[in-house]
């Protein structure tokens, strides 16, 4: 957290027990603050909420400031009738769903140190829209939009490592993608994504 320390007497509507007791409920354990002000009811405040508080030397002409960090784990003041369960140390998780991303969110967390268990509606994986009969991988190019022509080529390349990189076999060819212009506004998008002469495509696409 950064507060800025300018003057808090001059506005105290601002350093309000609210504010550091949201800010300690917001923090994790190591979390950390810094503040221009070394203000005493500033730092008595977020003491009360919660952070071990220090001075330390200021900046320029600024002789003290205040740090502080969150060095507990505090349990929310729970505003609902029913049982807070507080949360586990385990590394496990649950995923519900059997497509591509169930499948390959899984292996990220397994190699990860996590323990996985999935859930699938269907009998095998695979069987809902990550199902197709057959599918293809291409990145989306665009004319219009600087952002998706740095992202997408960006994220095939990392696909492609990724699948030539996993464990297992399937079946699939790096063949390419045909993308045919079969009207004129088809035609005129290719057309204008060719000549989009700010797209720097990896070797990969070409």
């Amino acid at each position: 957290w950064f507060l800025d320390g300018f003057a808090p007497a001059k506005n105290p509507d601002m350093w309000t027990p609210n504010l550091f007791n949201a800010m300690a409920r917001l923090a994790r354990p190591g979390a950390t603050l810094a503040t221009f002000t070394s203000a005493g009811f500033v730092r008595r405040g977020l003491q009360e909420a919660g952070f071990t508080m220090q001075k330390r030397k200021g900046f320029g002409r600024k002789r003290e400031m205040l740090c502080g960090v969150m060095e507990q784990h505090l349990m929310p003041t729970l505003s609902a009738p029913w049982f807070y369960r507080s949360g586990s140390e385990k590394r496990e998780t649950a995923i519900i769903g059997g497509g591509i991303a169930s499948a390959l969110l899984s292996l990220a967390l397994l190699r990860r140190g996590w323990q996985v268990t999935l859930y699938c509606a269907d009998d095998q994986p695979a069987q809902g829209a990550s199902g197709n009969r057959q599918g293809a991988l291409y990145p989306l190019l665009s004319k219009h939009d600087a952002a998706i022509n740095r992202f997408f080529p960006t994220a095939f390349t990392f696909a492609r490592r990724l699948y030539d990189a996993l464990p297992v076999s399937f079946d699939h060819d790096w063949c390419g993608v045909t993308q045919l212009g079969w009207d004129e506004k088809s035609q005129q998008i290719i057309a204008q994504t060719v000549a989009y002469t700010h797209l720097r495509a990896p070797e990969a696409l070409a």
